[in-house]
């Protein structure tokens, strides 16, 4: 059950490409709603949103379901708060982030508390805009008294006004287990018109083991 929890995790981990580190405007927000599909019809949907209520505090709220191919279901849901760390305006970027929420597996529910620590940096490759993020965050189950770990790196590079290329590695452990996969993903704009809208076409699998792909999509919108 605690492996099955792992892979839940890093297959619905809602993909951001501009949060990380960096925080939102004030006024300003970003959603993403993302659906996966794996080779033996396991189906995740999740919906990440955030919003800057300052220009030092984001607040942001994500929720995950999965439905097993064998009928098992669960889901999490977690509500959080970002500040920035240290002098903004530097190359490298970090944030820290404090949440709380739940997970529930079949009938069960099991709150949890969630800290993290963000770090990110934009850089320039051949004339072309690109970014860098690593997540890190450790989840305290308070009624199993477990614990769970993550690290999710992102590289992204802008090949143009209307895609982008991203590559994620997500890495995440318990006290017995753990797994990494990894995710390449094309970001397109498909409308010209409303650049505040974007689709994301992407594919994931373990690393130790590819068996059971899965293939994403997600749309995101800035507001």
């Amino acid at each position: 059950m605690r492996l099955w929890s792992i892979l839940l995790i890093l297959l619905t981990a809602p993909v951001t490409a501009y949060s990380g580190a960096w925080l939102r405007e004030k006024g300003k927000g970003f959603s993403s709603n993302t659906v996966s599909v794996t080779q033996n019809y396991d189906i995740s949907e999740s919906t990440f949103l955030e919003y800057g209520v300052r220009d030092d505090l984001t607040l942001g709220a994500e929720v995950s379901f999965l439905a097993s191919s064998y009928g098992l279901q669960s889901g999490s849901a977690t509500l959080f708060l970002r500040r920035p760390l240290g002098r903004q305006g530097r190359p490298n970027v970090w944030s820290a982030e404090l949440g709380i929420g739940a997970a529930w597996v079949g009938d069960v529910v099991t709150p949890n508390v969630k800290a993290g620590l963000s770090w990110g940096r934009g850089f320039t490759l051949a004339e072309k805009n690109g970014w860098i993020t690593i997540d890190s965050s450790l989840s305290w189950d308070v009624y199993l008294q477990e614990h769970l770990a993550k690290v999710d790196s992102t590289v992204g590079i802008n090949l143009g006004e209307r895609f982008s290329g991203m590559l994620q590695i997500f890495h995440a452990s318990t006290s017995t287990t753990t797994a990494t996969s990894i995710a390449p993903s094309i970001i397109v704009r498909p409308i010209k018109s409303r650049p505040d809208i974007r689709l994301q076409i992407g594919a994931e699998t373990l690393i130790t083991n590819s068996s059971n792909p899965a293939l994403k999509l997600s749309i995101w919108r800035e507001f």
